[in-house]
């Protein structure tokens, strides 16, 4: 009996080890093996640059011939070209492509298809595959409806000899089934014939002493109907003499009410000011500011190759714009050209990137942040700054 049970017991620790190693190498998979991702973009869509590698060598001869020439007098301007519209194409894998997502768009759309180990198509919304897919479901509905035809059939004909088989009824049980049944009440039709003259003194008495009672309880309602009247009157009265202080309360509620949300806006803003005079509040910031840096540092992609030119309507908007792209920019120099043009609108691009990112990467660094002492005590000011 000892040995069963601790066969059983060992057959159940050794099940609990692999259910515990198999969570642990799922979590292990998806916390670090990495998702990769590349992509391509081209605006306007005319193929330029997308098998040029531009190197630092290569930026002036580019600069020359994306610049726009300038007309000579007596020159007669050419017709621009219609910008064509973005194309861009994505994919993102995971562990040897046994997860593959694919995104393209261009003129006639976008597609986005998404295939398990490369093989099966578990989502795609390509025009093919929506065909498929309706006419899958057509002819799914086509069955559903014959089904319930060749049962609504069977039914029928079920019916139909039941019916046959019934036995024959005769034309006089009929003609009494078709004929109303009358209940026979030989009192209720005497009293129906009974002539007028023939009612009882007690039933005229009865209805002239309804009608008297009537009287008297309308001659009733109409002495207190002008007694309440009377009352009504003297209650307006008392109702105009307290008008006035009424008014009086409600503008004094109103001026209160107003004065206390003043008051609490310009609490708010002290405790502000006092929060960013607070060491430990601007430690966790900057705290914050790194590790957030760091995880966009690891999001974005490690291999940029391409041309972007770009210019707002306000130079200062490009000028702030470059000012971000710099921050980053210094990663890819001498694979990628960034142009800000400060005289006019324009976008044009070709771009070439591929990256990738690791989960644990991005969540290890998100952690230390939320279980900061620094971070904690900025939760607890905002907290309490929300309650004010």
């Amino acid at each position: 009996m000892g040995a069963v049970i601790l066969t059983i017991l060992k057959i159940i620790g050794i099940t609990l080890a692999v259910l515990v190693g198999l969570i642990l190498l799922i979590v292990l998979l998806v916390g670090f093996v990495p998702v990769r991702y590349k992509a391509s973009a081209e605006y306007p869509a005319e193929g330029t640059l997308k098998d040029d590698v531009i190197s630092l060598r290569k930026r002036e001869a580019l600069k020359n011939k994306v610049k726009a020439v300038d007309l000579e007098e007596g020159e007669t301007p050419r017709k621009e070209k219609k910008p064509l519209e973005i194309k861009a194409d994505a994919v993102v894998s995971w562990l040897l492509h046994i997860v593959h997502v694919r995104y393209s768009l261009d003129s006639t759309g976008s597609i986005m298809t998404v295939r398990l180990f490369g093989l099966f198509k578990i989502y795609s919304n390509d025009p093919e595959s929506v065909r498929k897919k309706e006419e899958k479901k057509r002819k799914k509905e086509e069955k559903q409806r014959r089904k319930e035809e060749k049962k609504a059939a069977k039914e029928k004909s079920r019916k139909d000899s039941s019916e046959e088989n019934k036995p024959a009824e005769t034309e006089e049980v009929k003609a009494l089934e078709a004929e109303p049944e009358k209940a026979e009440n030989p009192e209720t039709d005497a009293k129906e014939h009974e002539p007028e003259e023939k009612k009882t003194d007690e039933e005229k008495t009865g209805s002239l002493e309804s009608k008297d009672g009537v009287k008297e309880e309308a001659s009733e309602t109409d002495k207190d109907k002008a007694a309440s009247d009377d009352f009504d009157a003297f209650d307006d009265d008392d109702e105009l003499d307290d008008e006035e202080p009424k008014e009086k309360k409600g503008i004094v509620g109103k001026i209160k009410g107003i004065y206390g949300k003043i008051s609490s806006i310009f609490k708010k803003i002290k405790y502000v000011k006092d929060m960013k005079d607070d060491e430990r509040v601007r430690s966790g910031l900057s705290y914050g500011k790194k590790k957030l840096f760091l995880i966009i540092k690891r999001v974005l992609p490690k291999k940029v190759k391409g041309r972007v030119a770009f210019g707002m309507d306000d130079p200062a908007t490009t000028g702030y714009i470059m000012g971000g792209a710099c921050l980053f920019y210094r990663h890819w120099r001498g694979h990628f050209l960034l142009e800000p043009d400060f005289e006019k609108k324009r976008l044009e691009a070709d771009v070439n990137l591929k990256g990738r990112i690791v989960l644990a990467m991005l969540v290890i660094p998100a952690v230390k942040v939320w279980f900061n002492k620094d971070i904690k005590h900025i939760r607890r000011r905002v907290g309490k700054l929300k309650k004010m």
